[in-house]
This record gives C-alpha cells, structure tokens and sequence, in this order.
C-alpha cells in the first residue's frame, strides 16, 4: 500500500482569523483540474487543506431541480370532497379512488369562486381620501344640525366612516 505524502498548504492568520489557500494551488494534486487556483478560504485552526467554491463547482455536477407543484387538472379540495368524479369517469370518495363505481356517475360540476378584486396601494389611499372628505362634510353639517332627528342619522354615518377609515 502505498503512503501519500503530506503535503502542506500555504495558510497565513490575520486579525485572528486563519487563510489557507486552495489544494488545486498545487500541479498534479488530487483535485488538479488543469488549471491553477489562487483562491485563499477562511478555515478553522485544525483545518489541514481545504478546496475553494470554484474548484467544488468545477469537480461536482449541478443539482438538478425538479418542479414541486404538478398540477392534476383537478379542482382544489377534490380530495376532501365527499364524492368526486373526474373527467375520465373515475369516482372517489374522500380522496380514494373506487374503481368498481368508474363510470357509473356523472361528471362532478364545480363553481369556480371568483374572489374580490383587491385594491391597488393607489386606489385604497384614494378611496381613504374619499371617505375622509366625506367625513368632514358630515361633520359640517352636524355642526350646523340643531335638532336631535337630524343629528342622529349624521352621528350613525359618522361612526361608519371613522370604524371603516381606522380599519384600513
């Protein structure tokens, strides 16, 4: 069985911490992939070589990267659905197929909910500037409002606005 040598890399400490330069820094080396590296790493204390990021990348393929979501065509919550049937005719209950109903019911219609449209930054500061215009105005006129039938419609109008101006 043959020894290997060992072999010493060049490391230097500054500001308390250690630098040791790259193993592809020497001709011939294990990891020697044809060209030279100068690049320094910091490492630990006991660190006897180390190997750059670059040489890494050059030595190892890249990871391969698989799409997570794979949609089935299938509404979502099908699989909670007490009774689904897919467009191929296949029945599930629960999320669990039951082939021996394949085909002997009809196709499961579902409703698509259409949510709210949500506001824009814009359009919700403009709309808060509409209702706190509308609010002064309110407040105008129950200044000048002298009977209690006419202040109370105003005071109601009022609370809306402020309660929906401090939600936002």
């Amino acid at each position: 069985m043959a020894r290997r040598l060992k072999v010493e890399y060049r490391s230097y400490n500054e500001g308390g911490e250690r630098y040791m330069i790259c193993q592809n820094s020497i001709e011939g080396g294990r990891w020697w992939k044809g060209s030279l590296c100068n690049e320094w790493s910091k490492v630990n204390i006991d660190t006897t070589a180390t190997l750059c990021h670059k040489c890494v990348n050059k030595v190892t393929e890249p990871p391969t990267f698989t799409p997570r979501y794979k949609p089935t065509g299938r509404p979502k919550g099908w699989q909670w659905m007490s009774e689904f049937v897919d467009k191929d005719g296949a029945v599930y209950h629960k999320g669990k197929e039951q082939p021996e109903l394949k085909g002997t019911l009809p196709v499961t219609e579902v409703k698509v909910d259409k949510g709210k449209k949500r506001l824009t930054k814009r359009e919700r500061e403009a709309q808060r500037r509409k209702d706190a215009a509308t609010l002064y105005n309110l407040k105008k006129k129950l200044a000048k409002a002298r009977f209690k039938k006419d202040q109370k419609p105003l005071e109601v109008k009022i609370r809306k606005l402020t309660r929906k101006i401090k939600v936002k």
